[in-house]
């Protein structure tokens, strides 16, 4: 009784297993053969060690990778192997590499190419042992695929009795009743091998077959009446039984799974194919209402598609409506992937539909989903630009169902209720009293998770806390009070995450407070992420004590420009003195400054001596600031900085003076900007002309009579012929001293050379 209930259980399980795999997703393809050369190799050696291996293990071996290979090449020579009756040892390690891969669920790709090798080896072969094999290997395929060829081998009176017995052996094998019962008619064949081997074959599956005529019809009959409970006794018929139905299943699914497939891209080509966004829409509001949950799934992902790839258009209503149905759809995959898409669809309100969902969700995978599909609508619904509205007490269901979530043990759905928790409580419209409750319901959980358990949950839940003294939030007073005193000690935390989370947090609370606090502790922290995040700090409320550290980060990959960008701000609410000292410092080692920098700490410099009215240190800063210029080859902003000293130069004597002294930084200069020397000396002639003694004669005439070794005279003597005046008689001197300089250029006057000032 135990065993046939045991049987019976099978049975069920079984049918159980066709049902679920039936309604299982399609399998993926498997991939295309790729490196053929490689696969021609293994291929090659595989096949060397099934004919020629020196042990049976090894031989299977061989067998097994040639039969499980989606190489042609490679099924080709198992075949041959098989077809084989010089080489016996080879046919039965591919037999028993076929009845393992049977007896193990594996996949053998063109199976039925194995019908017809096996079929022969069984009417030809005439060692019993490597029948019994054959007939074991004919169980790859179904009853109905083989019966007629062993009915026609047993019946057939031409065939050899060998073979007839052979094919006797391969029906005790077949978990099918009209096996059996072919057996059961056997015993009174004419033939007495067949008729004996028919009566042994029965025994072996416990069926005692009487020797009478009435006897054995009785038997039929009372076979016939018990239907397959009659064998569930037989662990052997039970096995193989099983075994087939599991491959038949595997089979069906992975038809079913192509079909559908092939329809999926019908739809597709359809969906394609649809002229405007309407009538997309339409289609997919047909597709959502489909019976089947493989389509709507389709049309589920091509929604997202549509709604992510417009940006635009609105789904219609007709659309929204359905999708909203499907949060209560029976089929679980339905209704997570509509959670999923509700979650990104905050314009969309489905609070109602979601919320009388979670009333009766079972399922914790959807419950998840459909928690994070409300959170997400009701912080939309919250925001002052939002157009969707929900009820307050919606709201409050949310937060509530979020302290749930937040309390759960698993970490995906703690942290999910963190997430809800901080955005829905940073907005407008609850109590204090009602704050408080749910504040310290964060603060609670995130002392229950050990150091040791979840590194990555604290500093999550530390980061929602932060983010609720952030100024944007409503509730930043209330929240601060209470997490400021969990930030501190987390400072000193061996977690990167957990640190970073609460100098975040005590930042948002207050900076001056945070800089102080990193000053003693996290300035050399091991983590960059909190050191650039202390050097922005710095930035932000540091002060003169605050230069010294920033100074030697300046050089360092990756923390020198924001610790520049630190110091900078630091110098802007410094006095002229400290920033004077910088620049000086710049000035003095030039090599360790680039241009960018140290024209920065000038230009900070002219400022504060404007506003401390202090003239001539602006002349002198931007004095230097023209000579930095021009040494860098930026014409540019070096004659912006000689306008700004010319417009407050007087006439006369001081504006020639100011611009010799910008003529002298520019020709110390290793090769001197032409176009800049050009452009001093124009400015002058504007407004006077030149004196043979006086300073900027003497510049020019210094610089051309003596160059620098590495500077070419003639480019400036070349720009300097170019130069026009508007009254040539008012300007004698300077056409004067022009033809004196072309005198002792050091090169030869070109050929073709305008007259000066004609």
């Amino acid at each position: 009784m135990n065993a046939r209930r045991c049987g019976t259980l099978l049975l069920l399980l079984a049918i159980g297993s066709f049902q679920c795999l039936w309604a299982q997703e399609a399998a993926p393809v498997p991939p295309q053969e790729a490196g053929q050369a490689e696969i021609d190799k293994q291929v090659k050696l595989n096949k060397s060690i099934l004919l020629e291996g020196k042990d049976e293990r090894t031989r299977m071996d061989a067998a097994t990778l040639l039969l499980l290979s989606e190489s042609r090449e490679a099924r080709r020579e198992v075949l041959n192997a098989l077809r084989d009756p010089n080489n016996p040892a080879a046919r039965v390690a591919v037999c028993r590499a076929i009845v393992a891969a049977r007896d193990n669920r594996r996949q053998i790709a063109a199976r039925e190419e194995f019908v017809e090798p096996l079929m022969a080896l069984l009417s030809t072969e005439n060692d019993p042992g490597r029948a019994e094999l054959a007939a074991q290997a004919l169980l790859l395929f179904s009853y109905e695929s083989i019966q007629r060829r062993l009915e026609t081998l047993i019946s057939d009176a031409n065939t050899p009795e060998t073979a007839r017995l052979n094919a006797v052996r391969a029906l005790k094998y077949q978990p099918d009743e009209r096996a059996v019962f072919k057996l059961i008619d056997l015993v009174e064949s004419p033939v007495p091998g067949v008729a004996e081997q028919s009566r042994t074959a029965l025994a072996v599956l416990g069926l005692a077959v009487p020797d009478d005529p009435n006897g054995i019809a009785a038997l039929a009959e009372a076979l016939h009446r018990r239907g397959p409970e009659a064998f569930l006794d037989n662990p052997e018929i039970m096995r193989n039984w099983l075994i087939s139905r599991e491959n038949r299943v595997r089979e069906l699914t992975a038809s079913v799974a192509s079909w559908e497939q092939r329809y999926m891209g019908v739809l597709g080509r359809l969906y394609d194919v649809q002229p405007d966004e309407k009538t997309r829409s339409d289609f997919l509001a047909q597709q959502l209402n489909s019976v089947e949950p493989g389509v709507k799934l389709w049309a589920l992902g091509k929604v997202d598609e549509m709604r992510r790839g417009t940006g635009k258009s609105r789904l219609s209503e007709q659309v929204e409506s359905v999708l909203l149905g499907l949060v209560s759809h029976r089929d679980k995959r339905v209704r997570l992937r509509t959670a999923n898409l509700l979650s990104l669809m905050w314009e969309l309100n489905s609070t109602t539909q979601l919320l009388d969902q979670l009333q009766i969700e079972e399922d914790p995978e959807v419950r998840h989903g459909l928690f994070v599909a409300l959170g997400n609508v009701c912080y939309y619904a919250s925001l002052p630009t939002s157009g969707v509205k929900v009820p307050d007490e919606v709201r409050k269901r949310t937060l509530d169902l979020a302290v749930r979530f937040l309390n759960m043990p698993d970490g995906d759905k703690t942290r999910s209720g963190a997430d809800v928790l901080w955005r829905l409580l940073e907005q407008d419209g609850l109590e204090p009293s009602e704050i408080d409750g749910y504040l310290k319901a964060l603060a609670n959980r995130y002392g229950q998770v050990a150091p040791e358990a979840n590194h990555g949950l604290r500093a999550e839940l530390l980061g929602a806390m932060a983010r609720l003294c952030a100024e944007r939030s409503k509730c930043r007073v209330q929240a601060a009070k209470l997490f400021g005193p969990v930030f501190e000690p987390a400072l000193g935390d061996g977690l990167e995450a957990v640190r970073q989370a609460a100098l975040d947090g005590l930042a948002n609370i207050d900076k001056a407070v945070a800089m102080r606090r990193a000053r003693s502790g996290l300035l050399d922290d091991s983590a960059a992420a909190i050191r650039l995040k202390v050097i922005d700090l710095a930035g932000e409320v540091g002060g003169q004590e605050d230069l010294d550290w920033l100074s030697k980060r300046l050089t360092t990959e990756g923390e020198g420009e924001p610790a520049w960008q630190a110091v900078l701000k630091i110098l802007r609410r410094s006095g002229a003195d400290v920033v004077g000292q910088w620049a000086g410092a710049a000035e003095a080692d030039p090599a360790k400054w680039s241009v960018e920098r140290r024209g920065s700490l000038l230009v900070l410099l002219e400022q504060k001596m404007q506003g401390e009215n202090k003239p001539e240190k602006v002349r002198e800063v931007r004095t230097k600031l023209f000579g930095l210029y021009a040494a860098s080859g930026d014409t540019a902003r070096a004659l912006e900085y000689a306008n700004a000293l010319w417009e407050t130069a007087k006439d006369g004597p001081e504006r020639s003076a100011l611009t010799a002294e910008l003529l002298d930084r520019c020709l110390k200069a290793a090769n001197p900007a032409a176009d800049l020397v050009g452009g001093l000396v124009e400015k002058l002639l504007s407004t006077q002309d030149l004196v043979a003694d006086g300073p900027v004669a003497k510049s020019l005439g210094a610089y051309l009579k003596t160059p620098p070794a590495t500077a070419d005279p003639n480019a400036v003597l070349t720009r300097l012929r170019q130069i026009k005046v508007e009254q040539p008689e008012a300007r004698k001197g300077w056409r004067k001293q022009v033809l004196e300089w072309e005198a002792f250029a050091n090169a030869s006057k070109p050929k073709d050379v305008e007259k000066v000032n004609n």
